[in-house]
């Protein structure tokens, strides 16, 4: 069977999407698909995810000529600094430009249905809902070519992404659109009401490290807490160090590790400072490859996700792999990831219900070691290559043979989420 996956262009540094797109790329071609991937716009030659499909020897091909791409990166970093230093401007600059990257992508359209027409894909697979994905999705149709769209996050969300409302209308043209788990499942179901038919496709996460989180601490009983993502306000890190004041007031052995970048690392350097908790703060710069990332994890000992909005993130898959137990908001289809068993939820926001499942975990290092074999097994059962890739394929089977349900019995052997 003969893949392509496709997305409008690559996010980086930083990507939860990027990284969907690598991971399922590079698995497909180890169990020995003929897959490869279709961008939009090709990003800078050092991106870390297009290196890292250059080295699974995964194709990249692009559209766009190479002026756009310079054009359309020179476009974002400005934006980037008018976001940094007005950052009311986000959505008034969202609205202002979206009539011209719709008009760019649509500019497009002939030579992506040519490219597909040429590769003769059996099923073409969209990420990521912006103007580029629009036009590859119909350019695939009219291409007499099968094509599914996966919602990596939550449709319509977060609030004043408007171009999701256009964006829906070349749903009805896909064959199937998957979600991410049994939650996101519903909601898709509730918002998109006229797609044809509706799966749950989980993430995954190459199995690195060996799941035993929990050897022997340090004499000094320090214990480690750790953030892994965008440091944006949707993905609560104020909140975390928030937390990490509350905390320390009861706990001084308490530790915060924080890996990644964006608009407030800045702020929650100069917040735990304020919070007088400095020295129990580490900044970590961005890990860009997946020995790095298990380098990071395994020297934690429980991983926090504080987010207002998630899909089902790949850092929590990460730790999970490693055999950290996790906290996190409970949003989106995180409670579908760690379970009764994997962690704790808390409501997004609340820094002292962060700071409680902080303090609970730091002082019972029984409950730390139960729950992070609970979330190695989960890891395994449900976001392993071993379990995932085999449902993407059969995923992509039934696309092409037009069949939107699956056999109960092949369906419980395939994946838990695959019944949904």
């Amino acid at each position: 069977m003969k893949i392509v996956l496709c997305k409008s262009h690559l996010d980086g540094p930083i990507s939860g999407a990027d990284e969907t797109l690598v991971t399922y790329a590079s698995q497909l071609q180890k169990a020995g698909a003929d897959v490869s991937v279709l961008l939009m716009y090709l990003h800078a030659e050092e991106d870390q995810y297009y290196q890292r499909l250059l080295e699974s020897n995964v194709r990249v091909s692009w559209i766009a000529s190479n002026v756009t791409r310079t054009s359309m990166n020179a476009g974002r970093r400005v934006a980037n600094r008018v976001f940094l230093t007005f950052p009311g401007s986000r959505d008034l600059i969202r609205r202002k430009t979206q009539p011209m990257l719709t008009a760019v992508a649509n500019r497009y359209y002939q030579e992506c249905r040519n490219f597909l027409q040429k590769e003769k894909p059996d099923v073409v697979h969209v990420m990521t809902p912006n103007a580029g994905a629009t036009v590859m999705i119909r350019a695939a149709h009219d291409a007499g070519i099968c094509v599914m769209y996966q919602e990596l996050g939550i449709p319509y969300h977060p609030p004043g992404f408007d171009y999701y409302e256009e964006f829906t209308a070349v749903l009805p043209l896909c064959a199937e659109v998957a979600a991410l788990s049994p939650r996101l499942f519903a909601d898709c179901s509730d918002k998109l009401t006229t797609c044809k038919s509706l799966s749950v496709l989980p993430i995954m996460s190459q199995g690195f490290g060996n799941g035993n989180g929990h050897a022997a601490r340090p004499a000094d009983g320090k214990v480690t807490f750790g953030y892994a993502a965008r440091i944006e306000k949707l993905k609560g890190p104020l909140v975390l160090i928030e937390a990490l004041g509350i905390a320390c007031r009861e706990d001084a052995n308490i530790l915060v590790k924080v890996a990644g970048d964006g608009s407030q690392r800045q702020k929650i350097a100069a917040l735990a400072k304020v919070r007088g908790v400095a020295g129990h703060y580490r900044y970590h710069g961005v890990y860009t490859h997946p020995e790095e990332c298990c380098a990071f994890m395994e020297s934690l000992d429980v991983f926090v996700m504080p987010s207002f909005t998630e899909g089902t993130p790949n850092s929590v898959v990460e730790a999970m792999a490693c055999g950290k137990p996790v906290i996190a908001s409970a949003v989106g289809g995180i409670p579908d990831m760690i379970g009764d068993d994997a962690g704790l939820l808390i409501p997004a926001g609340d820094a002292n219900e962060l700071a409680a499942a902080m303090l609970r975990l730091a002082r019972d290092g029984k409950l730390r070691q139960q729950m992070g074999a609970a979330a190695r097994n989960r890891y395994l059962e449900l976001f392993s290559p071993t379990v995932v890739t085999p449902l993407m394929l059969d995923t992509y089977r039934r696309v092409v043979n037009q069949e939107h349900t699956r056999d109960l019995n092949e369906s419980s052997r395939l994946h838990p989420w695959a019944r949904v």
